[in-house]
């Protein structure tokens, strides 16, 4: 069974947790605090001292944003149908990047329940590609996602035996 979809179909991960977009902003804050407070409280000169200091707020700069990335990317699927072609978005509020790759012919979307007990969501092509979508921890909400994109994309719905 193929599809005969056209269009670009996106797949959303949605928000985050609460708790992570909270722990996101405090992140996010404290790193552009430390920026400030660094160039406020420095004189400017051309010595060892000050770039050794250099160094530091910047090595604690990308720990800091680094963990604010982590609590607040998400990550999209882009299928689009008339160029034949699919990226994964990866996304930090207004700002993404994602690559676009060639994309065979999507046949089926399945469930599996994986070694963590997760159940994982994934949609296959014609070369057993498999693109991981979603992950679920009830196996009823996998089922039901996967109906539902199933039907969006016009394929058919394999579920996990």
């Amino acid at each position: 069974m193929t599809s005969n979809k056209t269009g670009i179909v996106k797949i959303v991960s949605g928000k985050r947790p609460w708790y992570e977009r909270i722990l996101a902003s405090v992140f996010y804050g404290s790193g552009f605090y430390l920026i400030f407070l660094f160039y406020k409280n420095v004189e400017y000169t051309f010595t060892e001292e000050y770039y050794i200091s250099n160094l530091e707020v910047l090595s604690a700069l990308v720990v800091i944003f680094s963990f604010a990335v982590r609590y607040s990317y998400t990550v999209n699927h882009h299928f689009d149908f008339d160029r034949k072609r699919y990226r994964k978005y990866f996304s930090v509020g207004p700002i993404g990047i994602g690559k676009w790759e060639k994309l065979k012919t999507l046949i089926r979307v399945s469930t599996f329940l994986n070694g963590q007990g997760n159940c994982e969501v994934n949609i296959w092509d014609v070369h057993n590609k498999k693109y991981r979508i979603a992950y679920f921890f009830e196996v009823e909400d996998a089922v039901t996602y996967g109906r539902t994109l199933a039907d969006k994309l016009e394929i058919k719905f394999l579920e996990r035996s």
